[in-house]
């Protein structure tokens, strides 16, 4: 999923959770690819999906949230950035086209070299990696239409929200 669709998916949860940092569950649905710093490697094909998409990076960016949060925040911050991150490892667990490493994530990484996929919605393509980004971007393409109502969805609640600020008559 691009990161619109980390974004869109984690918005539309996020706002309907109580007691949540919505900023938290943002940054946390884009953490874990964190690992696009890489991108220019050679071996970043084998590193995608498994240094910062497990339980264990999670966790720690989680800790490591609630640790620098002001005392007030940091259950809501903790909580936040854990719900983004498990989701984006949820999404991406079942849309992956791109065999160059595995199908899914490296779920329990260091623990296990293992790839995490329950199924798979996308069709897997021929093996190639981030070193042909012309072909990446046309395998992003049916990826896309799958995010296309997440982002009519969180554009439509975020338009919701902003016209209940303008006028308290809107519910």
């Amino acid at each position: 999923m691009t990161p619109a669709g980390h974004l869109s998916v984690s918005y539309i949860s996020g706002r309907s959770i109580k007691n949540i940092s919505l900023s938290a569950v943002l940054i946390g649905a884009v953490m874990p690819d964190l690992d696009f710093v890489f991108i220019f490697f050679d071996w970043f094909n084998q590193v995608h999906r498994v240094l910062t998409h497990n339980l264990i990076f999670v966790l720690f960016f989680s800790i490591t949230g609630f640790l620098a949060a002001p005392k007030e925040r940091k259950k809501a911050v903790c909580l936040g950035l854990f719900t983004g991150g498990i989701l984006h490892l949820l999404i991406d667990s079942v849309m992956d086209n791109n065999p160059s490493n595995g199908i899914g994530i490296a779920f329990l990484w260091p623990i296990s070299n293992d790839f995490f996929s329950p199924f798979n919605l996308l069709e897997v393509q021929h093996k190639f990696g981030w070193n042909e980004p012309f072909k990446m971007f046309r395998s992003l393409l049916p990826t896309m239409l799958y995010e296309v109502p997440f982002y009519l969805a969180a554009l439509f609640l975020f338009l919701r929200q902003k016209a209940a600020r303008v006028s308290p008559h809107v519910s």
